[in-house]
C-alpha cells in the first residue's frame, strides 16, 4: 500500500518531531509539573488542519493501488487491512486508558532508577509531547507495520503461487521419435528434442523396467523441469536387422542398400533414421564363394550382417557325338564341348566307360562337376568303325646268330592296323622250330590280330652259324659304301647292288650249299665264287644292310634242280624279281628288277632251247609270297 501527503503536512510533522525531542530532553533535565491534555477528536482535527490525509483520501489511494494487484495479492492486502483496523482499535483503546492514568509519578523501584527514568503518569508523560503528536507517531508506526505486513503476506502469497505453479502448472516440451536396433539400450533422455529449451528438462521412464518390443510402440515418460513434472508419451521404433543374406555366385544383383538389411524398415514410416555401411561393399557378383561380413550402422549403433555366397548352379556343356576306329582311346572330354561354369571345373568323367572294342554303336554319358560339387550329365553317341583290311607287320628280317647266342625277335618289329594305328603290342612270335644250339636255318612266324579280328603273318629265318658274323657285316658295309649314297632311291640301290654282285662274284659249280644265307655270303666274300645259293645269299645280305625290303623265293620242289633268287620292293613300287645269278642265255643284265610276266617269258625262252631246255626255271608257288607285280 502506498501513502501520499503534502509538503505542509511534512513540515508540521517535522516541527512536531522537534518539539517532541525538546520535550523529551526537557523531561530528563527537569520533570514537568503540568501537561496540557487533548482528546482524540481534537488530535484528528489538528492532523487534518496540518494536511494529514483523511480516511476517504486513504481509501481512494488504496483503491488505486489495488488495481495493480493480482487476486492473490489483493486477498492478502485485504487481510492486512483488516488486521490494521483491528490494531487501530486496540491502539485507540490504549490511548483512552492512558488519558485516565493517575497523576502520580512515583513507582516501585530504587531511587536511582526513578531519577534516571521518571515514570509518566499520563500518555503525555510517556511520549513527552502533546496528544496530537502522539497520535501522529502512532499512525506513522501503524503505516510502517501495514507496509511490513503487506510485504510479508505478499511474499507468502507469491511463494504459495510459485509453489502451486511449480507443482500443478504444465510447461511446453518437445519430444522426438527414436529409432533403435533390437537389444539396444535407449536412455529416456534420447526422446527429448535437442534444442536449448529442452536442455533444462530431464526424462525418466514411468515404468521401472522398460523392455522395448519390435516395431512401433508408445513409451510413457515423466518429464521434469525444475519443480514441475508432466507425463508424456513418445514414439519408439525398434528395428530388427537381417542376420544373413544369401546370393548365388557370380549372379548379377542389385546394388546393396543399407536399408535392405533392416527387416522392418517400413515400420518407421516417415520417421528419418540413419543407416549406412561402415565399409563400402563390393558388387554382389564380385564376391567369391564363402561367408563375408558386412558392417553397418543404424543411428550410430553398429551391427553386422553375414553375406553367404554360394554356388548351386551346375556346369553347362554341349554334348557331342563321336566316331572312332575300333580300339581307339577316347576321353570323356571328347563328348562335351563349350563347357562353362562360374567356378572352376573339377572333373569330367564317364558315368560308365564305353567299350571301344565293341563292334556296335553306343550311348555314352559324361558327368561334369565343378569344385563346389555341382554336376550335370550329358549324353553323346559313339560310332565305332571296323577295320576292313588286315594289319601289316613291318621290321622283320632274317636273324643271324652264332651257335648258343640269344635271339631278340621283336627288335624294330612293328604292326599297324587298317587305320594306321600302332598295334605292335599285339604281335605274337612263333619260334618253336628254332634250335639256337645247332647250325642251320630255322623258320620263325610273326602274327598280329587287330581290334576287329583281322590277322596277318610274316615268316622269317633264323640263321644259326659258326662263322664270324662281324666279318660279313664289315665287308658288306665296305662294299655298299662304294656303290650307294643317301641321295639314291631304293630302286637305284637295287641296280647298284645287282651290278656289284655280277662283277665281283663268279659262277662255280658246287655240291650242296651253305646252311644259312650268312654262311653263303661269307663264302662269296671270302672265295668270290659260288652257285645260285651263294649269289642269292650275298644279294640278300647286301639288300638287307642297304635297307631295301627283300625276301627269298624258291623254285617249286620236285623239279630236277633247285633254284633260289630274291624278291624286292624298293620305294614301295611293288614286289619284283631280283636274280643276280648268270644264265646261259646271257640275259642276266635284264634280271635286276623284273615282273612276273617277264619271269614267265624268260621261262618259256629257256624251254624252247634245243640244247638243254628247261621248262620250270621261274616256277614257284604264288600262295607262299606276296603279290608280285605283273
Amino acid at each position: 500500500m502506498k501513502f501520499v501527503s503534502s509538503n505542509s503536512s511534512k513540515d508540521n510533522r517535522r516541527e512536531a518531531a522537534r518539539g517532541s525531542a525538546h520535550n523529551r530532553s526537557a523531561q530528563v533535565r527537569a520533570p514537568q509539573t503540568h501537561v496540557e491534555r487533548i482528546t482524540l477528536e481534537q488530535a484528528q482535527q489538528q492532523q487534518q488542519q496540518v494536511g494529514q490525509p483523511s480516511e476517504q483520501q486513504q481509501q481512494q489511494q488504496q483503491a488505486g493501488h489495488e488495481k495493480n494487484l493480482t487476486p492473490a495479492q489483493h486477498a492478502a492486502l485485504q487481510n492486512i487491512i483488516q488486521k490494521t483496523a483491528q490494531q487501530r482499535a486496540i491502539q485507540q483503546s490504549y490511548e483512552q486508558q492512558a488519558t485516565q492514568l493517575p497523576d502520580k509519578t512515583k513507582r516501585r523501584g530504587s531511587k536511582k532508577k526513578q531519577a534516571q527514568r521518571p515514570t509518566p503518569q499520563r500518555y503525555s508523560d510517556i511520549y513527552g509531547y502533546p496528544n496530537v503528536t502522539k497520535k501522529k507517531k502512532g499512525r506513522a508506526k501503524s503505516v510502517l507495520l501495514t507496509i511490513l505486513f503487506i510485504l510479508i503476506f505478499s511474499g507468502a502469497g507469491f511463494g504459495g503461487w510459485y509453489y502451486w505453479w511449480t507443482e500443478h502448472a504444465t510447461f511446453t516440451y518437445m519430444l522426438q521419435p527414436v529409432v533403435i536396433l533390437r537389444g539396444e539400450n535407449i536412455p529416456p533422455d534420447a526422446f527429448l528434442y535437442p534444442n536449448e529449451e529442452m536442455t533444462r528438462v530431464s526424462a525418466a521412464y514411468r515404468s521401472p523396467v522398460f523392455r522395448p518390443t519390435d516395431g512401433q510402440q508408445e513409451v510413457s515418460l515423466t518429464l521434469t523441469r525444475g519443480w514441475r513434472t508432466v507425463d508424456a508419451v513418445a514414439q519408439l521404433y525398434v528395428m530388427t536387422t537381417v542376420a544373413q543374406i544369401e546370393h548365388e555366385f557370380r549372379e548379377p544383383g542389385p546394388q546393396l542398400k543399407p536399408v535392405d538389411f533392416v527387416s522392418n524398415a517400413n515400420a518407421a514410416g516417415r520417421i528419418p533414421f540413419d543407416v549406412h555401411f561402415i565399409e563400402a561393399p563390393l558388387l554382389l557378383e564380385e564376391y567369391e564363394v564363402g561367408n563375408h561380413t558386412l558392417r553397418l550402422s543404424l543411428n550410430n549403433a553398429p551391427f553386422e550382417v553375414l553375406l553367404s555366397v554360394t554356388d548351386t548352379i551346375a556346369p553347362t556343356a554341349t554334348a557331342t557325338n563321336k566316331t572312332i576306329q575300333i580300339g581307339d582311346k577316347i576321353s570323356p572330354e571328347d563328348f562335351v564341348e563349350n563347357v562353362f561354369d562360374e567356378s572352376e571345373i573339377l572333373s569330367i568323367e564317364y558315368v560308365e566307360e564305353p567299350d571301344v572294342f565293341s563292334q556296335r554303336n553306343q550311348i555314352v554319358e559324361v558327368k561334369v562337376t565343378d569344385i563346389h560339387g555341382n554336376s550335370d550329365t550329358f549324353s553323346g553317341g559313339l560310332t565305332i568303325l571296323l577295320n576292313q583290311s588286315p594289319p601289316v607287320i613291318e621290321g622283320t628280317d632274317d636273324i643271324v646268330i652264332t651257335v648258343g647266342d640269344s635271339i631278340m625277335y621283336l627288335r624294330d618289329v612293328t604292326a599297324t592296323d587298317d587305320f594306321g594305328r600302332d598295334i605292335s603290342d599285339r604281335i605274337q612270335v612263333d619260334s618253336s622250330l628254332v634250335d639256337q644250339n645247332t647250325v642251320g636255318e630255322y623258320r620263325v612266324v610273326y602274327s598280329v590280330t587287330d581290334y576287329t579280328g583281322l590277322s596277318s603273318e610274316v615268316e622269317e629265318k633264323v640263321h644259326v652259324v659258326e662263322i664270324d658274323v662281324d666279318f660279313v657285316h664289315e665287308k658288306v658295309d665296305e662294299a655298299l659304301a662304294g656303290i650307294i649314297n643317301d641321295n639314291m632311291t631304293q630302286l637305284e640301290m637295287v641296280r647298284a647292288i645287282f651290278d656289284w654282285v655280277r662283277r665281283n662274284i663268279n659262277y662255280a659249280t658246287t655240291r650242296g650249299g651253305p646252311a644259312t644265307a650268312y654262311e653263303g655270303a661269307y663264302i662269296a666274300l671270302s672265295q668270290r665264287r659260288g652257285n645260285c645259293y651263294i649269289f642269292y645269299s650275298i644279294s640278300e645280305v647286301m639288300l638287307t644292310r642297304a635297307g631295301v625290303p627283300n625276301m627269298r623265293i624258291e623254285r617249286i620242289e620236285g623239279t630236277p634242280t633247285r633254284h633260289r633268287w630274291n624278291l624286292v620292293n624298293p620305294d614301295n613300287l611293288g614286289w619284283h624279281h631280283f636274280d643276280a645269278y648268270p644264265t646261259r642265255l646271257g640275259l642276266s643284265t635284264q634280271m635286276a628288277f623284273f615282273t612276273s610276266t617277264e619271269a614267265a617269258a624268260f621261262t618259256r625262252r629257256l624251254a624252247s632251247q634245243e640244247e638243254r631246255p628247261m621248262s620250270n626255271y621261274y616256277t614257284y608257288n604264288p600262295d607262299l609270297y606276296p603279290e608280285i607285280v605283273r
